[in-house]
C-alpha cells in the first residue's frame, strides 16, 4: 500500500486484498505482513487440508520472513466452511499460527473469517462482543476499495476466465503445424520474434502470429521464450530450474505484463488444441506474481485445451502443495499490482 492510500478499519483492509491479488480468493489463507502500521507483503495460500497445523504455520512465516521489516501480520481465512453460528474454521491451524508467529517476534495483530455471506472478527472473545457477522457489502462499500477503484484498479469479481473462441481459418493449425516442423531447432529467429514483440507496441502480424504460435508448441523452445521474459539474453532453458520457479530473481514487471498481454492477444488466434502453451505462460506469469488462484485458472484451461498438458500439470502440483514463488513473496521484487 502506498503512503497516500489510507485504511480505518477491518472493512478496508479486506478491500484492498482482492485488489492486490487480483481477484477475490476463495478456501485461502492470506497473510499481509504489517511494517508498524503500514501494510508490507501479501501471501495468499490455499486453505490447509493434509497439512499438519504447525508445518504449516511455520512454512507461512518462513515465507513472510523474507519481509525483515515486519513486526507482524493479519490473517485473512476465506471459506465456505461455516455460516454464521459455526465455530471458528480451521482451529488448530489458526492456533499454531499464532504461536509460532508470536514466538518469531512477528505476532498475529488482527484476524478476519469472510464467507459468501458475511465477515466477522477471526480472533474474537465472544463474551467481548466482537465476532458480530458484518455483511459483505461493507467491503466493497469502503472508503478505501472507492478510493482504488478511482484510481483505475480492479479484479476477477469471481466469474471464470475466459478467452474468445476461434473464429478464423480453418487452415491455421495446418500453417502451426508446417511453420513448427520448418522452426524446429531455430531458437535464434523465434527468440528474435519474441523479442520484438515484447519491446514494439504494435500488434503482431497475422505471419508472426502463426510463427510464435507455432514456436510455443515446442516445449524446448517454449521453454526458452518463457525464461528470455525474465532474462532476454537467455539462449535457451536449460539450468533455469530456479528462475521458473521465481527463485532468486528480480523481474521487469513492465516487461513481464507485456508478455501476458502478448499471449492473451495471441490466444483468440490459435484453434483449438494449440491455447495451451500460451495458457500455461499466463498461468506461469500470475504465479510469479502471487496470483495463485488465477495461475490455477489458466493451467486448468490449458489441460482442457490440449487434453493433457504436462506444463501445466507440474506448475499445478507446484501450486496445490502451498509453494508461493519466492518473488512474490519479497517486497524488494514482488509485483507491485498498485501503483
Amino acid at each position: 500500500m502506498t503512503a497516500s492510500l489510507r485504511a480505518t478499519g477491518p472493512a478496508d483492509i479486506l478491500s484492498f486484498v482482492p485488489h492486490t491479488l487480483g481477484k477475490v480468493p476463495s478456501e485461502s489463507f492470506v497473510f499481509l505482513s504489517l511494517q508498524g502500521t503500514k501494510l508490507g507483503a501479501t501471501l495468499r495460500v490455499d486453505a490447509p487440508s493434509t497439512s499438519e497445523p504447525f508445518a504449516f504455520a511455520h512454512a507461512m512465516r518462513d515465507y513472510l520472513g523474507v519481509d525483515t521489516a515486519a513486526t507482524g501480520a493479519l490473517l485473512v481465512i476465506y471459506t465456505e466452511q461455516t455460516g454464521q453460528d459455526a465455530p471458528r474454521p480451521f482451529h488448530g491451524f489458526v492456533e499454531a499460527i499464532i504461536e509460532v508467529f508470536e514466538s518469531a517476534g512477528t505476532p498475529v495483530k488482527d484476524g478476519w473469517l469472510v464467507t459468501p455471506t458475511h465477515w466477522q472478527n477471526l480472533l474474537c472473545d465472544d463474551e467481548a462482543a466482537c465476532c458480530e457477522p458484518h455483511p459483505l457489502e461493507t467491503i466493497t462499500d469502503s472508503a478505501l476499495n472507492s478510493e482504488l477503484i478511482y484510481r483505475g484498479s480492479s479484479y476477477n469479481q469471481n466469474t471464470p476466465i475466459t478467452y474468445p473462441p476461434y473464429a478464423g481459418d480453418e487452415e491455421r493449425g495446418n500453417l502451426i503445424d508446417i511453420t513448427t516442423w520448418l522452426d524446429v531447432g531455430d531458437f535464434t529467429k523465434a527468440r528474435s520474434l519474441w523479442a520484438t514483440a515484447l519491446t514494439t507496441e504494435e500488434a503482431v502480424s497475422e505471419v508472426d502470429a502463426v510463427s510464435l504460435l507455432a514456436a510455443f508448441q515446442i516445449p524446448a523452445l517454449r521453454d526458452a521464450l518463457m525464461v528470455n521474459i525474465i532474462d532476454p539474453d537467455l539462449e535457451n532453458a536449460e539450468d533455469s530450474g530456479n528462475l521458473l520457479i521465481g527463485t532468486g530473481i528480480a523481474p521487469d514487471w513492465s516487461r513481464v505484463d507485456k508478455a501476458q498481454a502478448r499471449a492473451q492477444e495471441l490466444i483468440p488466434l490459435a484453434p483449438h488444441g494449440y491455447r495451451a502453451p500460451l495458457l500455461s505462460l499466463i498461468g506461469w506469469i500470475n504465479y510469479l506474481k502471487g496470483s495463485s488462484s488465477v495461475a490455477a485458472e489458466h493451467f486448468n484451461l490449458a489441460t482442457t485445451d490440449a487434453g493433457s498438458y504436462r506444463l501445466a500439470e507440474l506448475l499445478s502440483e507446484l501450486i496445490n502443495r502451498g509453494t508461493v514463488a519466492q518473488v512474490a513473496t519479497n517486497p524488494a521484487t514482488a509485483y507491485q499490482r498498485l501503483n
